[in-house]
């Protein structure tokens, strides 16, 4: 085996790091085109009820197990929209999170030519704590929102990248 120093090895995480970055910007790119040239973004913009709805669907959701294994009845509120108020939240704060991360990024990888950028977030080490702590909130919607997509089935991964399922309104009903 040939030994690597932490040189090499570094330069091999870090060429990683930007291929999943320029990975993200472009599939953040066609999210947020979608978004605009069909007009989901509507369906997304916040709503004055959104506060309480949101708290129905958290004790909902911290709910669900308790009364799953003590076999009790848990009904689901009431979604009058699309989309309910957490899952609103979440699709119209993740591209706003992933621009302050790509922003953050080339602000500490370029400090001296986008010296304006890294003002913007006072400093190198300003925009190192805003690119993590997005990263965070990046990973914490993202690693669920896979888990329960997998745990729906196959079908829902189908239409997140198709735009079509199976399971239409109406079907098997005759």
């Amino acid at each position: 085996f040939e030994e690597v120093s932490p040189i090499e090895s570094f330069n091999g995480a870090l060429s990683l790091h930007w291929l999943l970055a320029y990975f993200g910007i472009v599939k953040g790119g066609l999210y947020v085109l979608g978004l605009a040239a069909g007009g989901g973004w509507r369906a997304l913009l916040p709503r004055p009820s959104d506060l309480p709805d949101a708290l129905a669907m958290i004790r909902y959701y911290l709910g669900v197990v308790p009364h799953a294994i003590t076999r009790k009845p848990w009904p689901h509120p009431p979604v009058r929209s699309k989309y309910n108020a957490l899952q609103r939240g979440a699709y119209f704060t993740m591209p706003l999170v992933g621009a302050l991360v790509v922003l953050s990024g080339w602000a500490m990888h370029k400090p001296v030519q986008l010296g304006w950028l890294e003002r913007l977030f006072v400093n190198y080490d300003g925009a190192r704590i805003v690119h993590f702590g997005c990263m965070l909130v990046l990973g914490s919607f993202f690693v669920p929102h896979v888990l329960l997509v997998i745990a729906d089935g196959f079908d829902t991964f189908r239409s997140m990248i198709t735009g079509w399922s199976l399971r239409v309104k109406g079907a098997g009903d005759e």
